[in-house]
C-alpha cells in the first residue's frame, strides 16, 4: 500500500481515540460555554411558566378579596338597616332583638350581634350600635399562606325628638273672609285656615311633643298680620314702643331694619298712629272724615300668640282669628322671625317670669346652631310657615313728629268750650310769612295785629281725637292755606307700597336663610295671586318649601309642612 504524501511531507494518519492536551480541553470548553450562554431556544416557556403560577396565585387572592368585600358589604347593609329600625321611637320590640331578627332573616345568624342600646329617661332619643366581625376562609390563600380573610363592620343609629321652634305667620286680611266651595259646601277661606293650621299643630305636638317626651321640646308662635301685626298690649310692653297713645298695639317697623332678622327689646319702635293715614287722594279717590280704617286694626282676636308649649292654647287662639284689613306680608315675616332670633330671649325670660310662658321654654329663641347640653345632643331646629292669600299691598301711619305737641293751628276760642276747632276761629299759623295768620273762616291771611283775643296753640293731639283722616286733615286743615297737601303728606306720612314691601321680605328672607342662621322657611300661598306666588317662592329655603294651593287643598299643605318638619328634626 502506497502511502499518500502532502504537500510538506507525508501524511500522519487521525488518532480518533487519542486523548486531547488539557489545552485543548479547556479551549472545548470555553467554545462550548459560550455556544450555550448565546443559545436562547425554550427560554420563552420558562418564563411563561413562571407568569402563570404568579397570575394564577395574584387572580385567586383578587377573588378571595372580591369574596370578602361583597361578604362585609352584606354584613354591613344589615347592620345599617337593623340599626335603623332598632332605633325608631316608635318601635315597639326590644332594639337589641329587632337587630338580631334582622341578621336572622338575612341568612347570618352565625354572626354573634350584640348591640349597645342608649335611651332617654322619657325615651325621647334613642342611640343603639354595635360591631359585628366575621372570618372568611379563602379559596386561594393558601397559596400565600393565608387561610382566611378578617372582615370587621360597625355602625351606629340615633333618633331623637329635637327641640323645634315654629312661628305660623298667618294671613288675616279681609280676602281670607272670601266664600270657598267645597264638596261638603259653602264656607269661608278662614275657615279653612282655621282647619288646616290646627291640624298643623296637633301633629306637631304629637311628633315632636308627645306626653311621654320632656316638656319644652316644642314652642309655637301664632303671628296673625293682615296690614299690621297687632302684638297684644302684654307683649308690646315688653318692647321699646312710644307711649304718646295708648289706642293700639302695632309698631312701626323702619324699612332699614328687613335685612336683620331680630328686634331688639332695647330698639325704640314708633308705636303705629291711631286712625287712617291711607294716602286716598293719591289713589284718586276721595278724602273721607273718616271711613272706619285704622292703621292698626288692633282686634284683641288677631294678637301674636308668643311661644306657647300648650296645644289647646294654640289651636284656641287659631279657632278665633278673624278676617280684616289689607296684607303686609313683610311685617308678619319680620315679627315671625323675630320670635325666633336670640335677641327675643330677655323677651320670653320677663314673659316667663310673669308666668305668661311656660317655664319649660326658658332660654328660648335658642341661640343659632346651640348644641344643648342634653342627653343626646339635641338641637333646636327654627322653622318659619308664611302664609298669604293675596299679595304685599301696604302698611301706613304718621310719623313721630306729628303726633304730639303744637300744630301750626291756633284758635281764639278756649280748648273747653269745644268750638276750638270752629273755622270760625281757626287760623293758621306761619311765621315766615309777614302776615302769618291764615283765616280758615275767610280763607285769606292777616297780620297779627289784625287777630284779637287770646290764640291758643291746637296740640296734634286733639287733632287725632277727632278720629280723622290723616288726608281729611291735609286737605281742609294743615294743607290747605299752602295748597301743599300731597307734599305734606310725603313729609307726615309713614307708608311703605306694594313694590317697597316685597324688597323689605326679600331681604328678610335672604337673612333668614344665610349661613350661620338658617331658619327653615316654608311658604303657602293660598288662591293667590302671581306676584303673591312669586314672591313667597323666593322667600321659602327651597322650592320644594313653597306651596301654592288653592283653598280647599291648604290641609294638604300644612300637612306636608309637618311631615318635612317632622322628617328634618329626626337625626340618623
Amino acid at each position: 500500500m502506497t502511502q499518500s504524501k502532502g504537500m510538506f511531507g507525508p501524511l500522519q494518519p487521525r488518532r480518533r481515540n487519542a486523548a486531547a492536551s488539557p489545552a485543548v480541553a479547556g479551549i472545548r470548553r470555553c467554545h462550548r460555554l459560550a455556544r450555550f450562554r448565546h443559545e436562547e431556544d425554550g427560554s420563552l416557556l420558562i418564563l411563561s411558566l413562571f407568569i402563570f403560577v404568579i397570575m394564577l396565585i395574584s387572580t385567586g387572592v383578587a377573588i378571595d378579596i372580591i369574596r370578602q368585600e361583597e361578604r362585609r358589604t352584606l354584613i354591613q347593609a344589615t347592620l345599617d338597616r337593623a340599626l335603623l329600625a332598632a332605633a325608631d321611637l316608635n318601635q315597639t320590640l326590644e332594639p337589641a332583638d329587632v337587630v338580631r331578627d334582622y341578621f336572622d332573616k338575612s341568612g347570618l345568624s352565625y354572626l354573634d350581634v350584640t348591640p349597645i342600646v342608649k335611651e332617654g329617661d322619657y325615651k325621647e332619643w334613642r342611640s343603639v350600635e354595635a360591631t359585628v366581625r366575621d372570618t372568611m376562609p379563602t379559596l386561594f390563600g393558601d397559596l400565600v399562606g393565608l387561610e382566611s380573610l378578617p372582615i370587621k363592620t360597625q355602625g351606629r343609629a340615633e333618633e331623637s325628638i329635637g327641640n323645634v321652634e315654629i312661628s305660623m305667620v298667618l294671613d288675616v286680611s279681609g280676602s281670607m273672609n272670601d266664600s270657598v266651595h267645597t264638596s261638603s259646601g259653602t264656607t269661608t277661606r278662614i275657615a279653612l285656615l282655621r282647619s288646616a293650621a290646627q291640624d298643623f299643630v296637633t301633629t306637631m305636638f304629637k311628633t315632636v311633643q308627645p306626653p311621654e317626651a320632656t316638656p319644652g321640646k316644642l314652642s309655637i308662635s301664632v303671628v296673625p298680620y293682615n296690614q299690621q301685626v297687632t302684638l297684644g298690649t302684654t307683649l308690646a310692653s315688653r318692647f321699646n314702643i312710644s307711649t304718646e297713645h295708648a289706642q293700639n298695639s302695632c309698631a312701626d317697623i323702619p324699612r332699614s331694619t328687613f335685612g336683620a332678622t331680630g328686634i331688639s327689646n332695647t330698639t325704640f319702635l314708633a308705636r303705629s298712629m291711631y286712625g287712617d293715614s291711607f294716602d286716598y287722594s293719591g289713589n284718586g279717590w276721595s278724602v273721607p272724615t273718616n271711613v272706619g280704617i285704622e292703621n292698626c286694626p288692633d282686634n284683641s282676636k288677631n294678637t301674636v300668640l308668643p311661644l306657647a308649649n300648650n296645644e289647646t292654647t294654640i289651636n284656641t287662639k287659631i279657632k278665633n282669628l278673624v278676617a280684616d284689613g289689607d296684607t303686609a306680608i313683610d311685617y308678619g315675616a319680620k315679627w315671625g322671625v323675630a320670635l325666633l332670633d336670640p335677641e327675643a330671649q330677655p323677651v320670653v325670660t320677663s314673659l316667663i317670669g310673669s308666668n305668661l310662658v311656660a317655664s319649660e321654654l326658658a332660654g328660648r329663641p335658642f341661640d343659632y346652631g346651640e348644641a344643648l347640653a342634653t342627653s343626646g345632643d339635641l338641637r333646636s331646629m327654627k322653622v318659619l310657615v308664611l302664609m298669604t292669600d293675596g299679595q304685599n299691598t301696604r302698611t301706613y301711619s304718621t310719623k313721630m313728629g306729628y303726633r304730639t305737641g303744637d300744630s301750626p293751628l291756633v284758635s281764639t276760642k278756649s280748648h273747653n268750650d269745644g268750638s276750638d276747632l270752629d273755622s270760625k276761629y281757626l287760623y293758621y299759623y306761619d311765621d315766615t310769612r309777614s302776615k302769618p295768620y291764615y283765616s280758615f273762616r275767610y280763607n285769606k291771611w292777616y297780620y297779627a295785629s289784625a287777630i284779637t283775643g287770646d290764640k291758643t296753640v291746637i296740640p296734634y293731639e286733639k287733632l287725632w281725637a277727632k278720629g280723622w283722616t290723616l288726608q281729611y286733615v291735609l286737605k281742609n286743615y294743615l294743607g290747605k292755606p299752602l295748597n301743599n297737601a300731597t307734599s305734606l303728606y310725603a313729609e307726615m306720612a309713614d307708608q311703605s307700597e306694594f313694590s317697597d314691601k316685597d324688597t323689605d321680605l326679600n331681604k328678610l328672607c335672604t337673612a333668614a336663610k344665610k349661613s350661620g342662621t338658617e331658619i327653615l322657611i316654608f311658604t303657602v300661598a293660598v288662591d293667590a295671586p302671581s306676584e303673591g306666588q312669586s314672591i313667597l317662592e323666593k322667600c321659602a329655603s327651597a322650592p320644594a318649601y313653597a306651596f301654592n294651593v288653592t283653598s280647599n287643598d291648604m290641609k294638604t299643605a300644612f300637612a306636608s309642612i309637618a311631615s318635612a318638619i317632622n322628617a328634618l328634626r329626626l337625626t340618623n
